[in-house]
């Protein structure tokens, strides 16, 4: 499971939330029972502020019952869970610990300062923030010993995947992180719609999308900050690809519905032409620059063009054409070497599109001079594919995730959940 470390926008806004905090406490009462186990208003006064601050929400009277009452799903989620692990492995709490208090001080950790510190330093009780990270390593744990016969010949999945990457190359890929959010017993659609609205608008001031996603998504790719990485569009829906082509790179997506959800994505990539991007292609490139002064006249410039359209018309190797250019006196380069095409300007751009090895350009005039060029090589893009861990993680992420989520859906159904 991977937490990216806590930006300052985190650290600025939970700091704000916490000064609003009134500085008495109140009474700790007990606000609802997961199958007999206890959850607190202290509880939830943690969790409010701790989602307050990632979110970069605001927390006002409009929005505090909600902010409460998701908070309370949540906490009544990981109890079902980690009632559900500790069913077949009773000690799997104690032996997460280790591992969630290194989660927490690696995400949190800011300045030089431990995560435990940081969030000592704010007022919030690490141990409650432990016991989220324990949770989930724990229910990852439980599924994947529960399902893991389900997913099959990983291997064959992970060759398939490659082939399937390798044929489409050259498909336009869009990389993605998503987050996804489904109605909940105490919110319904249009509170979980306005719940994604709020999202947008806190990512756009500044918020950290991929924490918020941690906290929020539903999918697998929760863990991971909602980074799905690469996706060949094609596999997109439609009303999913007219969105993203709305947005920048960076961008967010307006809240999408469905199949029951809503999701959000941010646009953190864009191949047009897929992996095999010509744009991508190396180039190594020779030229003869026969240098004029900045006040040439049109008169110099004939003249040049025709004098080095002679010099170089028995030329057909790219040393050869790097020789003449040194006699020429220029103090600038005549072998341009290992130059990605997509950065070239458009004119220059042209030019390589239609060079040949071995043959000199026609004259081109350049504010330094008449220059003509010639191509000695060019490497074609290489398909990046993923490495086959990369590609298991996602394979694992998709297959467990939904497993997941379908059985907490019958962990809700058959728990006895009691709210005061």
């Amino acid at each position: 499971m991977i937490y990216q470390n806590v930006t300052q926008t985190f650290i600025s806004g939970l700091i704000f939330i916490l000064a609003l905090m009134q500085p008495a406490a109140a009474a700790i009462e007990i606000v609802a029972k997961v199958n007999g186990k206890p959850i607190t208003n202290y509880d939830v006064e943690q969790r409010v502020n701790f989602l307050t601050a990632i979110t970069n929400i605001q927390l006002n009277d409009s929005n505090r019952q909600r902010l409460e009452t998701d908070a309370l799903q949540m906490l009544i989620d990981e109890k079902l869970k980690l009632q559900a692990a500790q069913s077949i492995d009773p000690n799997i709490a104690a032996r997460s610990l280790p591992t969630a208090r290194g989660l927490v001080d690696s995400s949190f950790q800011q300045n030089g300062k431990s995560g435990t510190e940081i969030l000592r330093e704010l007022n919030l009780d690490t141990a409650s923030i432990q016991q989220k990270f324990v949770t989930d390593l724990a229910w990852a744990s439980f599924i994947q010993a529960n399902f893991g016969e389900r997913l099959g010949d990983l291997d064959a999945k992970i060759d398939a995947e490659i082939a399937r990457i390798t044929e489409n190359a050259k498909q336009p890929q869009i990389r993605l992180s998503e987050l996804v959010l489904v109605p909940e017993p105490d919110r319904p659609l249009q509170d979980t719609i306005m719940l994604a609205n709020e999202i947008v608008s806190a990512v756009t001031m500044g918020a950290n999308f991929n924490a918020i996603a941690q906290q929020y998504s539903v999918s697998g790719s929760a863990q991971n900050g909602g980074r799905i990485g690469w996706v060949f569009e094609n596999q997109l829906p439609a009303t999913v690809v007219d969105a993203l082509a709305q947005i920048d790179i960076g961008g967010l997506t307006q809240p999408l519905q469905q199949d029951g959800a809503v999701f959000i994505f941010q646009k953190n990539g864009e191949r047009k032409n897929g992996q095999i991007d010509p744009s991508q292609d190396r180039v190594w490139l020779a030229r003869a620059l026969l240098p004029l002064t900045p006040d040439a006249t049109n008169a110099d410039r004939l003249e040049a063009a025709a004098r080095l359209e002679r010099d170089a018309g028995n030329i057909s190797s790219c040393p050869d054409l790097t020789k003449l250019h040194d006699s020429y006196g220029s103090n600038m380069q005549g072998a341009l070497e290992n130059i990605r095409v997509g950065s070239l300007a458009p004119q220059m751009l042209t030019l390589v599109n239609e060079l040949q090895p071995g043959i000199a350009s026609a004259p081109l005039s350049f504010s330094e001079g008449i220059a003509v060029f010639m191509l000695c090589k060019r490497e074609k893009a290489q398909i990046a594919l993923p490495s086959r861990r990369e590609i298991e993680q996602v394979i694992v992420e998709k297959f467990f995730g939904s497993l997941g989520e379908r059985y907490l859906l019958r962990l809700r159904r058959a728990a006895v959940v009691e709210r005061f």
